[in-house]
């Protein structure tokens, strides 16, 4: 009784509001947990289930209460016990622009080997205008920007409704803090990987009005996805698409993910938001739709255990799916890494673009315990180790929500094995 008691108790100290329909864990189990100060709010990180609430923002008092199903959060805290990650891991993230001077991010931010230090007459690599290690890219200190074709990967974009000004952009800063926001450093947030190497390649949509087709998207992501299996990344985020569904743009792109494929790259995508079955050929999204064995499409799971679904004016919306081109699910909501008026902040980020980091974080955990595995393995395992939920039978391929905890058992016992 004792035991039950100091459990609850440290489940309470994180901020877990349990009540009656709270389910307790079947056995004690040990775990890790992160000094970070707003872990408590991290629910889909270790939540076991039943009633519970989170901020919303770090700058904001509003509460969210939600119920939640036991088995659909990553179980981290007994996986953190095994493993909390390795800078020698590189994710290479595919964004329209970044913030990673952010003060939860900086740390993990990938550094180019190759580019760093000093040169033969003394001058920093880094801004010495040298193709220091030759791979083609001068000065790619932490990845490159494919729009600009320029060394620095900014956050700041064309603003496609308006051309004649530039805006900074915030879509990429909590992907990189669900992936690998630096963890146990008394700040912020934690990532599911507490340390690992985040590789930054912006392809952003610079200057593309509501409504047109980019073009260069798709050649900019084929040409990003190639330097980041070149440099070294070993899973690959995209939490995007491209619009342009034209033959060559989509054929660059099938052989940059085919080049990931022959090298063992992982390459996880969000499913995407127009809550469509994407098995329907009529629904395709790229690359979403290309089925190569190392591209992990993600669905957005709900508290409930369910995809997430809501309406819009006349319109439903929410997570795509589909048995075929669906794998996994992973909860999208996730209080992570922010920024506000050029700051360090923190806040709830949603859709399938929140849930596909998810996945390649996990991925990452699990190269931490074993660095032989390759796409393939990886992917088997996270879709063998999913925790099954009735509501994801028939919309994803495992009929499941990933779990951290498992996969990196997993990953151990390749390991071993």
């Amino acid at each position: 009784m004792v035991r039950w008691m100091r459990r609850l108790a440290v489940w309470a100290s994180l901020g877990v509001a349990w009540g009656p329909a709270a389910r307790l864990p079947a056995q004690e189990a040990r775990t890790l947990v992160p000094n970070d100060p707003w872990f408590r709010n991290q629910l889909s990180f270790y939540c076991d289930g039943g009633p519970a609430s989170y901020r919303v923002s770090s700058t904001s008092s509003e509460r969210r209460q939600v119920t939640v199903v036991p088995g659909v959060s990553l179980d981290l805290p007994r996986a953190w016990t095994i493993t909390t990650g390795s800078r020698s891991v590189v994710v290479a993230v595919l964004d329209d622009g970044f913030f990673y001077g952010h003060e939860d991010v900086a740390a993990n931010v990938w550094r180019n080997p190759g580019e760093t230090g000093q040169d033969s007459a003394g001058l920093d690599k880094a801004t010495n205008g040298r193709d220091d290690d030759g791979n083609g890219y001068v000065d790619d200190v932490v990845g490159w920007d494919f729009a600009f074709d320029d060394p620095d990967p900014d956050a700041y974009v064309f603003d496609g409704m308006d051309r004649g000004r530039i805006q900074p952009y915030q879509h990429s800063i909590p992907i990189l803090g669900i992936i690998g926001a630096d963890g146990n450093n008394g700040t912020g947030v934690t990532g599911i990987n507490w340390q690992v190497s985040l590789m930054l390649l912006k392809i952003g949509a610079q200057g593309i009005a509501r409504g047109e087709a980019d073009t260069l998207r798709a050649p900019r992501a084929a040409r990003a996805i190639r330097y980041a299996v070149d440099n070294g990344a070993r899973v690959i985020n995209w939490s995007g698409f491209v619009s342009d569904t034209s033959s060559r743009g989509r054929e660059a792109l099938r052989g940059a993910v085919v080049y990931a494929r022959d090298h063992g790259v992982l390459l996880v995508v969000g499913a995407g938001n127009a809550g469509a079955d994407l098995d329907d050929d009529a629904n395709c999204l790229y690359p979403q739709c290309f089925d190569e064995p190392n591209v992990i499409r993600v669905a957005e799971l709900d508290f409930d255990g369910a995809l997430v679904r809501y309406r819009a004016g006349d319109r439903w919306l929410g997570s795509n799916y589909g048995p075929r081109r669906v794998e996994v699910a992973a909860i999208g909501q996730n209080f992570t890494t922010n920024v506000t008026n050029g700051r360090s902040s923190y806040r709830v980020f949603g859709g399938t673009s929140g849930a596909a980091p998810v996945v390649a974080g996990v991925a990452a955990l699990m190269l931490s315990v074993d660095s032989t595995l390759r796409a393939p393995d990886l992917k088997r395992l996270i879709l063998e180790t999913a925790t099954r939920l009735p509501a994801l039978s028939g919309k994803v391929t495992s009929g499941g929500a990933v779990n951290a905890y498992r996969a990196v058992v997993a990953a151990r016992s390749h390991r071993r094995g």
